[in-house]
């Protein structure tokens, strides 16, 4: 028996050359798919091709779902159409949708094409949903039971249906105009008498999402209740379709690449590192630094106002940069602990007063060591300085770490507010406003303490 340490590109390349169909099936059968995709990953489109012919439909189903988009496209535009057709009848609805939103259109064209009427209608109604909803994550691959079913039949509707649905371990029941009454668990329908009605043993306390609730938010909900589905209906409360948490997890996956994206500074793009081109993580950056870049002016021309003053006491130059670093840092801080509030603590705007009065007493006393730390500095390592000038530059931290964290707090509240993603905020805007600010209280302090 072959171990999965010892598998590797090269010998699969040999057994494809060999034509040893059996023993490829056998590793097929044997390992885990997910490894061996990432091996035919990086074989040539032909072995591919040859394995995909040879290999048991299912399995080439499954591995083709842990490919990139691009061996994807490749291995679609070599299919014929009666090859596109089997795929198909082996993927559920909503990897097929997963892989079409990414291809081009001629792809999705040529897929579309070889569709049979029932899976191109599947295929088109989770395509009409709004990206990132609810609807277009869902599949419709799930077991539906009627309340009237008695558990005899609901056995046999599992059998039939089983097969297709992503999990059955969780059935939906509807009533007669497909409203979505309740939901039976697997062991629940094996351990009932046979003559039992569905209705006396199903759960009508439903927790469900609708079609064009954000990803997000049904990755909230699957998480707060400790759920491993969840139901989809549509506005008038009809079942459409099931979120299993697989799915979820690649939706957390692409929400927290996002958001760290943004906080960054960097516009959201798709794709590994090393998949994108050179053009595409320039433009996803470019924006945003020729943005700050230019916010920056003010900054700039802070300084220049306070040029004189410079000039009389040039010491006060050379604190500039650890205040403004101090200042981008706390404000950061702040920011990315509401963030991460409002993802998972069901932090809102109208929690705005918490927030202030948490940051300004966190901000307080941080000022403060802040203070004291920076004064022992000034002493130690430039003893020869004026201690008015030392009180300066200690107040300003002070100050300038009270006002960084109230504005690095309500800022992604703001932005919520206003319906916009809070990591928006992040640290490139809040680093940019508590510049401008710990440079006006830095001067100001200076003028009215050192009298220039």
């Amino acid at each position: 028996m072959i171990e999965l340490s010892e598998l590797h590109k090269e010998m699969l390349q040999e057994l494809i050359s060999l034509k040893q169909i059996k023993k490829l099936r056998e590793i097929f059968d044997e390992f885990n798919l997910i490894d061996l995709a990432e091996i035919v990953e990086q074989m040539e489109l032909q072995e591919i091709l040859f394995l995909f012919k040879t290999l048991k439909k299912d399995i080439t189903a499954e591995v083709f779902t842990y490919l990139t988009y691009e061996k994807k496209e490749e291995i679609i535009k070599s299919f014929t159409g009666p090859e596109i057709t089997s795929m198909l009848d082996n993927l559920y609805a909503d990897d097929i949708v997963d892989f079409l939103e990414e291809m081009p259109a001629n792809v999705v064209k040529h897929v579309l094409a070889a569709a049979t009427n029932e899976q191109r209608a599947e295929i088109n109604l989770l395509l009409s949903y709004p990206e990132y909803s609810a609807g277009s994550i869902m599949s419709t691959d799930f077991v539906e039971l009627e309340s009237m079913d008695t558990v005899e039949k609901a056995i046999g509707k599992l059998k039939k249906q089983g097969e297709r649905a992503e999990t059955i371990s969780v059935s939906y029941v509807i009533d007669d105009k497909r409203l979505l009454v309740g939901s039976v668990i697997l062991r629940d329908i094996v351990l009932s008498d046979p003559d039992e009605i569905i209705e006396q043993i199903m759960d009508t306390d439903i927790i469900a999402v609708k079609t064009h609730d954000d990803q997000e938010e049904v990755a909230r909900i699957i998480s707060k209740y400790d759920i491993n589905v969840v139901p989809v209906v549509n506005d008038e409360n009809r079942l459409i379709g099931i979120i299993t948490v697989d799915d979820i997890i690649d939706v957390l996956e692409e929400e927290v690449t996002e958001d760290i994206q943004k906080m960054a500074a960097i516009i959201p793009t798709e794709g590994s590192y090393l998949q994108m081109t050179i053009k595409e993580m320039t433009r996803s950056r470019i924006v945003w630094l020729l943005l700050l870049m230019i916010s920056a002016t003010f900054t700039g021309l802070i300084i220049e106002g306070y040029e004189a003053q410079l000039l009389i006491i040039p010491a006060l130059a050379g604190a500039i940069p650890m205040i403004m670093s101090t200042g981008g840092n706390a404000g950061s801080q702040a920011s990315t602990m509401v963030i991460r509030g409002i993802a998972v603590d069901d932090l809102t705007y109208k929690d705005y007063l918490k927030v202030l009065w948490k940051e300004l007493q966190v901000s307080l006393i941080s000022g403060v060591v802040l203070f004291g730390a920076n004064w022992v500095r000034l002493w130690v390592f430039k003893p020869g300085t004026a201690w008015q000038i030392d009180l300066v530059i200690s107040a300003t931290l002070l100050l300038t770490v009270i006002v960084a964290k109230l504005v690095g707090g309500i800022l992604p509240l703001i932005a919520m507010f206003f319906k916009q993603d809070p990591a928006a905020m992040a640290a490139p805007i809040i680093t940019t406003i508590v510049d401008a600010v710990a440079l006006i209280i830095y001067f100001n302090l200076a003028v009215a303490i050192l009298g220039i």
